[in-house]
């Protein structure tokens, strides 16, 4: 029987990439998992039990997973000597641990494109150096790399080409009883954000230069610019220094255009992929890109980015344009919004798409990578 420590302090009451990705694996990998005894670190603060499993045992420990108490305190309190393998889901790896480990990349970005992390040069600079550092050490000691993507396993191999070897690519998944037409709400569910009847386009993400949502704004309100009615639902994490959205958002004819979300429900969330005329997605850099992957599984068209991770997860299932390019932009909003046959066929490419990434498949590869390294 193998003992495996999985750190899941990421999954809690707010929604994360990586929470949501740590809490689907563990969900699916247990009923397959019959060699394996799991050891899940979770935060103090954290009530319900992920998975409820003889097999399962949950160990508690401050901090959050890309935390710095982690890479500097976790590993003095709980070496983890008596597990056979340690899997962090976060990218960063405690010092000190005393078994073997595996480590899940999402992106490089702070290694190769800093600049599109944050837009405070303060923090550029600090988080620059400690996730350098961090991510080096992850990877240089892991005996496998998890690649949520082939886009963040060529990023792994420019960076540390001698590791690349240890580099496996597996795909998150998308949970099709959620991310179903059938399961989300009637469009009157956001008639409390979204005056009824309006037509509306979509923009989920965190607020990072990365994302690219004021040269999407601004394309929007371009290629919009004959349809006032049309909204643009922007459900969007602001970051603390984002001055150049800031001042686009209190522009009057942005201001009568843009609904902002700083958060929503689960349900309300759901319904917004579900009734948009299309989501955009055009970030400049991805590791995965799974808003792309939900709102094609609930049967909305997608404009996404020719950034690698994106054009990887959608394929020929969305239209894309150079997130640099005002023009292409602009086309391209224009064209999924009035071509009812393009519509059409990318739903339909959607749907096909979201069926072949489940996380049952996620599970069955990190599996087999875990048994591999216990080797």
């Amino acid at each position: 029987m193998l003992r495996i420590a999985v750190d899941a302090r990421c999954v809690g009451p707010r929604p994360s990439g990586i929470g949501h990705y740590t809490e689907e694996l563990l969900r699916h990998l247990v009923p397959m998992a019959d060699d394996v005894e799991l050891l899940v670190l979770r935060h103090p603060s954290a009530r319900e039990p992920i998975v409820r499993h003889e097999r399962v045992r949950e160990l508690r420990f401050p901090g959050e997973t890309k935390g710095v108490l982690t890479v500097l305190g976790l590993g003095l309190r709980h070496g983890f000597a008596d597990c056979d393998l340690y899997h962090s889901p976060g990218d960063l790896v405690p010092l000190g641990l005393r078994c073997p480990w595996v480590v899940t990349m999402h992106d490089l970005m702070w290694v190769e494109a800093p600049h599109l992390a944050s837009a405070f040069l303060p923090v550029r600079l600090a988080n620059g150096l400690w996730y350098r550092a961090a991510f080096a050490h992850a990877v240089r000691g892991a005996r496998a790399v998890i690649a949520i993507s082939q886009a963040t396993a060529a990023a792994i191999a420019r960076v540390y080409p001698e590791h690349a070897h240890k580099t496996r690519v597996v795909r998150h998944g998308i949970d099709r009883v959620r991310y179903s037409a059938e399961r989300a709400g009637p469009r009157s569910l956001l008639d409390a954000h979204v005056p009824p009847g309006r037509a509306y386009s979509l923009i989920v993400g965190q607020g990072s230069p990365y994302k690219n949502h004021p040269g999407m704004v601004r394309a929007f309100l371009e290629a919009m610019r004959a349809q006032p009615e049309h909204r643009l639902v922007l459900v969007r994490r602001f970051s603390r220094f984002d001055r150049e959205m800031r001042r686009l958002l209190v522009r009057p004819d942005v201001q009568g255009r843009v609904i902002v979300l700083p958060s929503v429900s689960d349900d309300v969330l759901l319904a917004l992929f579900r009734h948009a005329r299309m989501l955009l997605f055009a970030s400049r850099y991805e590791g995965f890109g799974l808003p792309a992957l939900e709102a094609m599984a609930l049967g909305t068209p997608v404009l996404g980015s020719t950034a690698p991770a994106v054009l990887e997860v959608t394929g020929e299932a969305a239209l894309h344009a150079d997130p640099e390019d005002h023009r292409d932009l602009v086309e391209k909003m224009r064209a999924l919004d009035q071509d009812e046959a393009l519509r059409a066929r990318l739903v339909a490419a959607g749907t096909a798409r979201a069926a072949e990434l489940t996380w049952e498949r996620c599970a069955r590869q990190t599996l087999e990578i875990y048994r591999a390294s216990c080797r």
